[in-house]
């Protein structure tokens, strides 16, 4: 099979290891806030105080709400249209979705040199977990203030038309599949529950077809596969204790045997934090995966359908800039 991977407009490769963490100045202090409503009241509340905060420390704040699934990439990829000069960063007030949907947006116009903060808020933010970010708001105004940089490695997924990055987590199988049976108008009153409703469908009504897994040209054959771009999923859960964000590789969990009968154990496995110890389940650290399977079986990335099978998923070239906590 062919594949071709749409040209992407990036800034230069991640820095050396030693380079990683950066602090950078901000001179003029304009901040552009995107905010997912679906993250409710709770969510808004933090926002507000986190605005609130960072406006006493001086920032001119701008924000601006999502109003559909695929808004935040449209508001990222249009910053610099026309005379408009942009923010001097960009704030994330969301789940790891809308993070996924900026990142994405950031990369169109090849602006993934633009600092990117955070306000963990929306049904998972496991990137904010993954560099430890308080909730406090007094404490996120001033981790975004003061302008420490993580430079995130990203993963990305291509098709033979076009390629997208993921953040933290992407996945084919049961893991995907329960993701396509989402309802949007559930998880709007409760992401939750909109995933865990979701999953029990897809466990008692769903197919469960094998997949060609092809990982740093080694052929295996699995029910279900996981990446993972940091250790956490599905919350504080972890499965991949190798996964790191700053690192170029990913984690790939391999389940031979998914089935109604073997996934309440696997389920069992990662509560316990012992699926590595299960026979037909392999965790290996790979480069380059491509994944063969029925057409159109759906990939997830980050919490949404981003793609179909045949794929290919690889670490990127490139990275985002993420503002977090100093070491």
């Amino acid at each position: 099979m062919e594949w071709e991977t749409l040209p992407l407009v990036a800034p230069p490769p991640l820095k050396a290891e030693a380079e990683l963490y950066d602090s950078v100045p901000v001179h003029s202090q304009t901040a552009l806030v995107v905010f997912n409503p679906t993250a409710g009241k709770r969510g808004r509340f933090l926002l507000n105080a986190v605005v609130d905060e960072l406006r006493i420390l001086g920032w001119h704040v701008s924000l601006v709400e999502t109003k559909q699934k695929g808004h935040a990439e449209q508001i990222a990829s249009g910053l610099y249209e026309g005379s408009c000069n942009g923010p001097d960063i960009l704030v994330v007030a969301g789940g790891d979705g809308t993070i996924n949907e900026i990142i994405n947006g950031l990369a169109v116009i090849g602006r993934l040199d633009l600092p990117v903060g955070l306000i963990p808020i929306g049904t998972v933010n496991l990137l904010a977990s993954e560099i430890k970010l308080p909730r406090s708001p007094h404490l996120l105004a001033q981790i975004i203030s003061d302008g420490h940089l993580r430079n995130v490695v990203l993963g990305q997924i291509c098709t033979k038309y076009k390629s997208r990055f993921f953040v933290m987590t992407a996945g084919v199988g049961f893991d995907a599949r329960s993701v396509s049976r989402v309802s949007h108008r559930l998880k709007r009153l409760n992401g939750k529950l909109a995933y865990i409703v979701a999953g029990i469908e897809e466990y008692l009504l769903g197919r469960w077809p094998c997949y060609q897994v092809i990982v740093d040209g080694e052929d295996v054959v699995a029910r279900s596969i996981l990446f993972a771009n940091g250790k956490y999923y599905a919350g504080g859960m972890i499965w991949a204790s190798a996964a790191n964000i700053e690192l170029s590789a990913l984690e790939v969990g391999i389940f031979a045997r998914a089935g109604r009968l073997r996934l309440p154990l696997y389920a069992l496995g990662l509560i316990a934090g012992r699926l590595y110890q299960m026979r037909d389940v392999s965790i290996r650290t790979a480069t380059k995966i491509h994944l063969l399977g029925p057409p159109n079986e759906p990939v997830q990335a980050d919490g949404d359908i981003v793609a179909h099978l045949p794929v290919r998923i690889s670490v990127a070239s490139v990275g985002a800039r993420i503002l977090g906590p100093s070491r």
